[in-house]
């Protein structure tokens, strides 16, 4: 039974900027392991994204992606969890992100949710357009999509996220509504709809519970929005120096991703084990 359990966000936590793992940060995964720590490693990316930056012998244990939507036990490449949207739940979504004339993507089934189906409503969306062109190959318009979905994806200007957000939080309750800084252009709001029971931090939870760990020690790491849930469940939580001011004031604070962030975060968590 591990002794503890670390959860660590991927893009601007955990790896480089140009999404390698620094010596330092690799070391402190394999340290982890030594002292019988379970690696979760905890990501806004699909499955077939996090592949894009890890290969088979990253040094984790579980892989939560698409936040929370999937979970997949790294070492053995296999589908632990999966979440959809119900179909009547996401068809009068899909509407009301229509009539408001809004970006978005809806994505196929998990573990296959990188292939998405949009729907565009303006023409001037630099970062909408860049998303689509990261996927050429499975982008196709909304029309196409099934009747299952994981998760739609608004994408936003960064001066109308915080409104759009709030406004999609009150009208959908019975939803989990994700906000997430866009890795693209690193100002766009990534807007994210997704089951109730979809997050990092309900993911987080239910995977202890499953590996009857209740009580281990937790610590956490993140870096942007989307990490907010996971932090303030973690008893141990920390964020990069290139996080957002207003997280930077609410937990503790390492350096930035590319300068060890996290390996200090572990220095600092495993003597309490």
């Amino acid at each position: 039974m591990a002794r503890g359990v670390c959860f660590t966000d991927l893009d601007g936590t955990l790896l480089n900027g140009d999404g390698s793992l620094s010596s330092v940060n690799q070391q402190a995964l394999h340290h982890l392991a030594d002292q019988g720590v379970l690696r979760v490693a905890a990501t806004g990316r699909s499955l077939y994204s996090a592949r894009k930056v890890l290969d088979p012998a990253f040094p984790i244990d579980v892989l939560i992606f698409s936040s929370g939507a999937g979970v997949w036990c790294w070492q053995q490449q296999t589908l632990l969890e999966s979440h959809h949207l119900a179909p009547n739940l996401a068809k009068p979504i899909i509407a009301y992100l229509q009539d408001c004339a809004l970006d978005f993507m809806a994505h196929g089934p998990v573990p296959d949710n990188h292939q998405l189906y949009f729907h565009r409503s303006r023409q001037d969306n630099a970062d909408f357009e860049a998303r689509l062109g990261l996927y050429p190959e499975v982008a196709q318009p909304l029309a196409q999509a099934p009747e299952h979905i994981s998760q739609l994806l608004v994408v936003e200007p960064p001066e109308t996220t915080p409104v759009v957000f709030a406004q999609l939080q009150r009208v959908f309750p019975e939803c989990s509504v994700i906000r997430a800084t866009s890795p693209l252009d690193h100002a766009s709001g990534w807007l994210e709809i997704f089951p109730a029971q979809v997050s990092k931090g309900q993911s987080a939870a239910r995977l202890l519970a499953q590996r009857d760990l209740p009580t281990a020690p937790v610590m956490a790491i993140g870096n942007d929005y989307n990490d907010l849930d996971l932090l303030h469940w973690a008893p141990a939580a920390y964020v990069v120096e290139n996080a957002p001011a207003d997280l930077r004031t609410q937990f503790a604070t390492v350096s930035a991703h590319d300068q060890g962030g996290f390996a200090e975060a572990v220095a600092d968590w495993l003597p309490r084990l």
